[in-house]
């Protein structure tokens, strides 16, 4: 599994963040950046476990987030979710206003305060930023930064 994933994540937690993520990246129109990496963050979550859906038919579905919720009962959960949401956002070089407003909206159904969520958009823009850092094109880098700073 993801080492960045809390252990004691079960294979309904996948479904539900994978579900959760599409919604999130569905809102402003899903982008191939935004495509490409959920279905490769899926199809490692398969990798690592037996039992898991195809990802086409996972996707189809209807998707009940409040009934997905109830099984994020611990703050790593919640931060599981939640920044794999907002990272997925950023696959496309930003995080609009209609994505932002899914990913409030998931944080309020699982009792996230806004604080502790502008903390999580803060971590996930600080990690995409030390990943950025290595690249050499220092535009795009710069790019990415101001994109970051003005959330």
């Amino acid at each position: 599994m993801n080492p960045h994933l809390p252990a004691n994540l079960g294979l309904h937690h996948v479904r539900a963040i994978v579900r959760a993520m599409y919604e999130v990246a569905a809102a402003d129109g899903l982008h191939d950046a935004e495509r490409v990496m959920l279905r490769g963050f899926y199809d490692a979550c398969r990798e690592d476990a037996t039992g898991l859906t195809g990802y086409d038919e996972l996707v189809r579905g209807e998707f009940d987030f409040a009934v997905a919720a109830e099984s994020f009962d611990s703050d790593d959960l919640k931060q599981a979710l939640l920044k794999s949401c907002i990272l997925l956002a950023y696959a496309d070089g930003r995080f609009s206003a209609a994505e932002q407003t899914k990913v409030r909206e998931f944080a309020q159904l699982l009792a996230v305060t806004p604080d502790a969520l502008a903390g999580m958009e803060g971590a996930v823009g600080d990690h995409l930023i030390q990943q950025i850092s290595r690249i050499q094109n220092t535009d795009a880098l710069q790019e990415v930064a101001r994109e970051i700073e003005q959330r």
